[in-house]
């Protein structure tokens, strides 16, 4: 007795086998070609279109149980980050030298120096355009005291090259040596 193999019914035709990874090839081409389109289109959009909203207009006001000092220059209002306009405070963990070679943490003082001026006061900050991060800028009040402007004066920031309103203020800081400028300090 003879064992004869299986014969096969169904077998693939040259044909059909080649036009089959050639019609995935050109699906994955147009799917390739189709993310490359709409990644350059999403370039040549405008940046305001995706995740940037307009500056709001008006003030924002906050009672001191709703006012905290996040850095020298910045403040939360209730909800509300806002940037003091026209000026640039030292971050936190910046270290200024003094003429004398000794250091200190400029940030930090100038983070306490803002919280002294807020503390317990109600706090109105009228409301201007975003800076280039997207944050709201603003001239705020302390009671009758301009923060952006007695920031200045006491040293504890300077006058921001794109908004020199505070110009003379920081010379009159520097010339001084109050805040920051005390023993020579440069940030």
């Amino acid at each position: 007795m003879t064992i004869r193999r299986p014969r096969r019914i169904f077998r693939d035709s040259p044909t059909y086998a080649t036009s089959k990874t050639g019609m995935g090839r050109t699906v994955m081409a147009g799917l390739v070609g189709t993310m490359f389109g709409a990644f350059v289109v999403m370039l040549a959009l405008p940046s305001d279109l995706f995740g940037r909203v307009p500056a709001p207009s008006g003030s924002v006001s906050a009672d001191a149980r709703h006012v905290a000092v996040i850095n020298g220059d910045t403040l939360r209002l209730s909800d509300s980050v806002i940037r003091l306009q026209g000026l640039e405070a030292p971050p936190r963990g910046k270290l200024c030298r003094r003429a004398d070679g000794t250091s200190f943490d400029c940030g930090a003082a100038a983070v306490d120096a803002l919280a002294n001026m807020v503390r317990g006061k109600f706090i109105t900050c009228h409301l201007g355009p975003r800076d280039p991060a997207g944050f709201v800028q603003a001239m705020c009040d302390a009671g009758e005291t301009n923060l952006n402007r007695q920031l200045v004066i006491d040293g504890w920031a300077r006058a921001r090259a794109d908004a020199p309103a505070f110009g003379d203020e920081e010379n009159h800081a520097r010339n001084e040596k109050r805040g920051l400028w005390r023993g020579g300090a440069m940030f």
